[in-house]
């Protein structure tokens, strides 16, 4: 009962700290309220991106030495001062890019690694399902918090209001999940945790292979979402069918990170992230051949795009725990996140090739020509890591007999 409630808080908690994906719910209003440009609003997003990419390597070591409890309480006191500033203060750019860009993403990724980690430490035997469910939390996030805020400022809510609300509502739901948030007793050794050296990833090949896996599998995603409904009126659909490309992303996000829980739990991290790649080498296949033929097979390949984009999140935690060990997911795991901060970049190419041809296609065969490319390094590197290992233990057994 315990267990189960923990993992329940963990979920929660990570459905409140997805604040800043739902960001793009307030771009048209901002912009029409205070006069923002385009590139002011995509600024607040790419710098939260970065920030939260930066921030969470030194909050996870920190989650590893001193616990969830001091991180989830820093990361609700943080992330309610942030919206308090877009509050108060959300007619001046300069405050809400600081407030939401920077103070509020980096009280989301000093959060982030504490409901994560936890989950897995109390489920030894199922990581993936403990991963999994929790990610899929944090990409239930935004579909709350658009959902809400849609509903809001249709019924004259400003902007600022809704800061407000959320600020009022989802710090507090994050201090008390996070204070609810424990390890199990006898199962963290800290002198574990002060002797791993991170520097020495930078020579493991079991880190590139994640990294690379990581790497293949966000940045297809990223330039499908960051273009989903344009994307979907130049295949054809209408406004309406257009619309529901993003909640399909986010949709089949949430789910992809469950299901992918479970299938590592029962195949292994090898074959779970190479049949991942495969499936979203497949899904981009579908949408640049046959994308235009209907508006089921467009929205059918894009759930395929977010379906494999929500394995990274369950798939590569629990790998981590089986390579490094659950005393240090939190030194480990965010530097394989930092792939995601290469790919967020993807977006920015898609769009530079748009302009260039006027076409959606360039930039979903760039994003598969690197799915491509990054699966077969990535199949690379596990294979020679798999011939080290049978190598060791074959001159192991040599010297024992």
């Amino acid at each position: 009962m315990k267990r189960t409630a923990i993992l329940i808080a963990c979920v929660l908690m990570l459905l409140f700290l997805g604040t800043n994906q739902a960001w793009s719910v307030f771009v048209r209003p901002l912009r029409a309220k205070y006069g923002f440009s385009a590139f002011q609003m995509q600024f607040i997003f790419n710098t939260g991106v970065f920030v939260f990419c930066t921030v969470i390597i030194l909050a996870g070591r920190l989650h590893d030495r001193f616990g969830p409890r001091p991180l989830a309480a820093a990361s609700g006191l943080t992330i309610g001062l942030a919206w308090t500033l877009a509050w108060a203060y959300g007619e001046i750019y300069v405050v809400l890019w600081l407030a939401i860009g920077v103070v509020g993403s980096a009280g989301c990724a000093v959060g982030y690694v504490c409901p994560l980690a936890t989950a897995i430490k109390w489920f030894p035997r199922r990581r993936g399902l403990a991963s999994g469910l929790t990610a899929a939390g944090y990409a239930g996030g935004p579909i709350l918090l658009s959902a809400l805020a849609e509903s809001l400022m249709r019924a004259g809510w400003e902007p600022r209001q809704v800061f407000g609300l959320v600020a009022a509502v989802y710090a507090p739901a994050i201090l008390l999940t996070g204070m609810t948030l424990a390890t199990p007793p006898g199962r963290i050794r800290l002198v574990d945790v002060a002797e791993f050296r991170r520097r020495l990833l930078l020579r493991d090949r079991r880190f590139w292979t994640l990294f690379v896996g990581m790497f293949t599998g966000t940045l297809p995603f990223l330039v499908v979402m960051g273009n989903a409904k344009p994307l979907a009126l130049d295949f054809g659909l209408e406004h309406g069918l257009a619309a529901t490309a993003i909640a399909t992303l986010a949709i089949g996000n949430a789910l992809g990170r469950i299901f992918w829980g479970v299938f590592v739990d029962r195949t292994g991290p090898r074959r779970s992230m190479h049949s991942a790649q495969a499936v979203m080498i497949v899904s981009l296949t579908l949408l640049i051949g046959l994308g235009r033929l209907t508006p089921a097979v467009f929205l059918a390949s894009v759930f395929g795009v977010g379906f494999c984009y929500g394995s990274n999140f369950a798939i590569y935690p629990a790998t981590v725990t089986r390579l490094y060990g659950v005393h240090v997911i939190g030194s480990v795991y965010p530097f394989i996140m930092a792939a995601q901060a290469i790919s967020s970049f993807g977006p920015a190419v898609n769009g530079l090739l748009k302009d260039a041809t006027g076409s959606g296609y360039p930039g979903l065969f760039f994003a598969l020509s690197l799915a491509m490319c990054g699966s077969a390094v990535s199949i690379f590197l596990s294979r020679s890591v798999s011939e080290r290992r049978l190598a060791t233990r074959t001159l192991k057994d040599k010297a024992g007999s």
